[in-house]
Order: C-alpha cells, then structure tokens, then sequence
C-alpha cells in the first residue's frame, strides 16, 4: 500500500535545528566552563609566579561567561554570539599566558587551545561567517598580544606549536557549514521519515479498527442465525405441542377437524426439517441492531411476568418482585432486555419445584443497576449450568426434532454483553440458582424532560 507523506512545514525544521543548535551550544558552554575550573587547580602548581594574576584572569572569563549566557540566551534567538564571545575570552586567556611563559608550557596552553578551537568548530552548527569571525577575532587578539609583548616571541611559539593551532583553525573553520547543511538534510529525511511512520501506523490502526468491526459483525451475524434459529424452534414446538393436546379430545372434534390438527402437525414437523437451513440466503439481512435507551426495570419485568403468568400457574410458582415500588432506570434495548429476562425466567421456571417461588430484585451498585434472579428451590449441577455456557460459537444442536436445551441462556448471555451489560450465575451449595444482570444507570427521562 503506497502512501504519499505530506510536506514537512518549515517552522518543524527549524524548531528541529534551533533545539539542535542550542544543545550543541549548552555543550560548548560549560565544556569552557569546566575547562576553566580545571586550570585553577592546574595554575597552582605550574604558574606559582603568575596564579594570583591568573585567577582574577579565570574569575573574569567565568563571570562575562556567566552573564553573558544568562543575557543572550534570553535575548538572543540562535546562540552563535555565545558561542563566539566565550571562545574568544578563552581564546585570549590562553594567549596571554603563552606570551609570559616559555618552553613546555607554551606548547600546552596551545595543545588545550587547539582541542578547545578544535572541538567548538566539530560541534558548532552555523554558517561560514561566523567561522570567519572566530578566526579573525582569534588572530587579531594574538596579533595585539604579540605587539604589546614583542614580536620576538612570534617564531618560538610558532615552533612550540602555533603552527599546530594556527592549522586547526582555519582548516575546522569550515566545519560548522558543512555540518549544518548536512544535520539539516538529515534532519528533514528524518522528519519526513518520522512523519511518514505516523501517517502508516494512523492508516493500520484504521485497518485494524474496521477488520475488528468486520469481524464483530460476522460474528454478530452467525450468532443471530443461531438466535434466530432456535426461537423459531422454540416457536414450532409450542405449536406441535398445542395440537398434540387437541389430539386428546378426540371424541369432542369431527373429523375435518382431526384433518386440519394433522396437517398442522405436519407442517410444523416440515418447518422443524428445513429450520437449519432457513437463513442461508446471502441476501438476507440479519443484522442485530441495538436501541440503548432509558428502561425502567421493574416496569419491564412487571410486562415480561405478565406474559409468562400461565407457565407459572402451570408449574404452580409464584414470581415476587422485590422493592417493586423503587424507580430505577437501565441503559438497554427495551426489546432484547425484555427478551433476556425471560429467557432467564423460563429455565428457572422449569428448574424450580413446584408451590415454590422466584425472587426478582432490583439494587443499585456503584453506578449500575443489577438485577438478581434467585431460585431457591431451582436443582441443577453446576457442571451441567458450567456445560450450558459454553462459548456460542461452538454450540452444537442435536436435532431439527428436539428442543434446544440451554441456548436461550447463552442467548440471554450474549445479548447482554453486546448492551453493555454484566451477565453472571452461580449455584448455592444447599440448592438453588441465582442469575445477576448488571447494566448502566441513568436518570428518568421524565425528569430529565
């Protein structure tokens, strides 16, 4: 995949640099510095005759290096007069003590110039002008040493190493150019490559966000297949039932009706054959779709227990719903909220004794609602509740003829954790089950109106 990067705006470079050229001037600064502070101790013992000149010498260098970083660093934009002022102090100090020392010496106080000179014009980052600078201002404080000492003194130093020094110093002159150039070419590579990598790394996490969302979709689609397979056969057992039951009053139906009873057994049987392969189409559209909204909880679960009120009467069970008068508002979809609760309730129904009742409470926590189902009289293992909820993707269903056992809980499960919700079951060691629903709280829209 070919990108193109965008062009890097100029202010970026030149920020880049600017920070670049002041590190590299920090690091000049207080190298002098240092080497400064180290030949107060050095001059004790080799400049007996001249420390006490020496150091107010030192001591002014320090305090014009000092003052002048704290001025020019706030007044000034690129830090090349620093640079060039505290050079060239450093420059003259040492200068002046080659003029009023002889043999080894000289050619030390020019060995630490010309690592000094030498090492300022590696690091420096500025054009060559300012290189001519350094140079002239170096040669014109050596020339007016050299007039106020005595030219005599010119040819000795040369061959104690002036040469050396004068060498360095025009040949590195040409450095801090040619290293700026080069830092600014490499700068800007670098910041298009940088840019570059971020404009990739945005374009694969927006690859990665929608295969996510592909993925989740397709799964989403298999799981409403399955949803949607095993209501509708939920749906044709009723209905087969239903007719088994007219079945037995044989005596009171003529023998039309018989016929019209068979052929709906018939054709709910058909149905059951072909429901594995209803929803193959792959024009269908069998996206889930969620509505959160504000539900008020007990007033769903006062519909959902009217519309199971003859199973319970049915299994002899009586569905209390605690704290009924408490106003408490769920962020749900009212549709599948109302669907997983009663999934819920049907398993207990069918686990529970009968004369027996189910508990339904409502109780905030923390910035949820949760919702307790308890069945206290309900008689399963825990390993078979373990076995029904097993992942959906590899949910098997034995057979077209029979009813699916433990899919509607995997189903309520599901449906729960795509609202956002918390789903959660556990069996007491003295019998019974207690399922948990868990979902945002938000205030009644009423109020809010």
């Amino acid at each position: 995949m070919h990108s193109e990067s965008t062009p890097i705006p100029a202010n970026a470079l030149e920020n880049a640099y600017l920070k670049k050229n002041w590190d590299a001037a920090n690091y000049i600064y207080w190298s002098i510095i240092s080497i400064v502070l180290g030949l107060y101790i050095l001059e004790f013992f080799i400049l007996k005759d001249l420390w006490q000149q020496t150091f107010l010498f030192k001591t002014g260098i320090l305090a014009l290096g000092i003052l002048g970083f704290a001025l020019l660093k706030k007044k000034s934009k690129t830090p090349h007069l620093l640079v060039i002022l505290l050079s060239a102090l450093f420059s003259a100090y040492c200068l002046l003590i080659i003029q009023q020392v002889d043999g080894v010496l000289v050619t030390l106080y020019f060995v630490i110039l010309t690592l000094v000179i030498g090492g300022l014009n590696y690091l420096a980052l500025w054009r060559g002008v300012f290189g001519l600078i350094l140079v002239l201002t170096i040669c014109l404080i050596y020339a007016l040493l050299l007039w106020y000492f005595g030219l005599e003194k010119f040819y000795p130093q040369l061959q104690l190493g002036g040469y050396a020094f004068l060498a360095i110093l025009l040949l590195t002159s040409f450095i801090p150019d040619a290293r700026k150039r080069n830092y600014k070419m490499n700068l800007e590579k670098e910041l298009k490559r940088e840019d570059l990598l971020k404009t990739q790394a945005n374009q694969i996490r927006n690859l990665n966000l929608k295969y996510g969302e592909l993925t989740e979709a397709n799964k989403i689609e298999k799981q409403k297949e399955k949803i949607l397979r095993h209501d509708l056969k939920n749906k044709i057992n009723n209905i087969i039932g239903l007719s088994q039951l007219l079945q037995l009053s044989t005596d009171k139906l003529d023998e039309e009706e018989k016929n019209y009873i068979q052929l709906l057994q018939d054709v709910s049987i058909d149905l059951l054959r072909y429901a594995d392969n209803l929803f193959a189409k792959e024009d269908q559209d069998t996206s889930l779709k969620i509505n959160l909204q504000p539900v008020n909880c007990y007033a769903s679960l006062r519909k959902t227990k009217k519309g199971i009120k003859a199973k319970l009467d049915e299994y002899g069970l009586d569905l209390k719903l605690n704290k009924e008068e408490a106003q408490y508002f769920l962020l749900t979809d009212l549709l599948i909220f109302n669907n997983v609760v009663e999934n819920i309730l049907n398993y207990l129904i069918i686990w529970s004794k009968p004369d027996e009742s189910i508990q339904v409470t409502c109780l905030p926590v923390d910035e949820n609602i949760r919702i307790e189902f308890l069945a206290p009289s309900a008689r399963i293992p825990a390993s078979e509740l373990n076995r029904i909820f097993k992942p959906i993707d590899s949910f098997e269903f034995t057979s077209s003829f029979a009813a699916p056992q433990g899919l509607g809980l995997q189903i309520a499960k599901s449906m729960t954790e795509q609202m956002g919700g918390y789903f959660k079951y556990q069996t007491e060691l003295e019998g019974g089950v207690i399922f948990k629903l868990e979902f945002k709280q938000v205030q009644n829209p009423q109020i809010l109106n």
